[in-house]
């Protein structure tokens, strides 16, 4: 597995740049408010509480969180990634502690965190039950993990799904002139479907098994926030694939 994990880093460094532009545009929309107002509302009721951001990317979390008063921990195994991140938290006037780190591999004590966070990461993983417990060790108790994510390949296990999913790709590349999904010229780098253990996976009812397996007093999910989360353009290319959260509290 350890050449996939390769290719998983080789993906996100590839990555960094557009995904950058991206947070740009979400930083300076009212879905900045709307994504630290969801957060805040599922984890612990603290002044201050100590948050770890997993698989952090530009930081977008790092910033609207450290500029609401927390204390960020951003961690990343993309060296780019964290560079943008570093960036951004002093772009905009954001603190933060950010770091290369593999989120299935965490290089910290246990029971430090308030809350552990994450954000279209997990599709990727290859060991997504070893992380789940990675970033359960790390919590305190009472602490909570939030999880965010949609299940992009599943209409490729899913004749009814795919079915959807390629009328819609028609659509947008007829009124668009490109597809669904754009990435940077990276295409060595690109990760094969097919070799991701979360797949062909039921999501967010995978996660919340796992979770419950984990020892979590209290677990929950919303199968759809994309109205929240997303923009106009986002949720016209990307309908058939949900955002969903998911989460626990110890």
């Amino acid at each position: 597995m350890e050449n996939l994990n390769s290719e998983i880093k080789g993906y996100w460094e590839g990555e960094a740049e557009i995904y950058d532009d991206g947070i740009q545009e979400e930083l300076n929309s009212l879905r900045a408010d709307a994504w630290k107002n969801l957060i805040l509302q599922n984890i612990p009721q603290k002044e201050k509480l100590h948050i770890l951001d997993v698989g952090t990317g530009p930081g977008f979390f790092p910033v609207i969180l450290g500029r609401a008063g927390h204390r960020v921990t951003g961690i990343d195994i993309s060296e780019n990634m964290i560079l943008h991140a570093r960036e951004n938290v002093k772009k905009y006037r954001a603190e933060a502690e950010l770091m290369v780190m593999d989120s299935q591999n965490l290089e910290f004590p246990d029971c430090i965190f308030d809350a552990v966070i994450c954000r279209n990461l997990t599709w990727t993983l290859d060991f997504p039950e070893r992380a789940y417990r990675e970033w359960t060790r790390v919590l305190k108790p009472g602490g909570a993990l939030l999880v965010f994510d949609a299940c992009w390949y599943l209409w490729m296990y899913d004749q009814k799904k795919k079915k959807v999913y390629m009328e819609n790709e028609k659509k947008i590349r007829a009124k668009y002139h490109r597809g669904i999904h754009m990435h940077a010229d990276n295409s060595k780098d690109r990760i094969s479907p097919e070799k991701l253990f979360m797949s062909d996976k039921q999501r967010p009812q995978w996660d919340l098994n796992c979770l419950i397996s984990l020892g979590y007093g209290r677990v929950f999910a919303e199968p759809d926030i994309s109205l929240l989360t997303r923009s106009a353009f986002d949720q016209e290319l990307n309908w058939p694939t949900p955002e969903f959260m998911v989460g626990g509290i110890l």
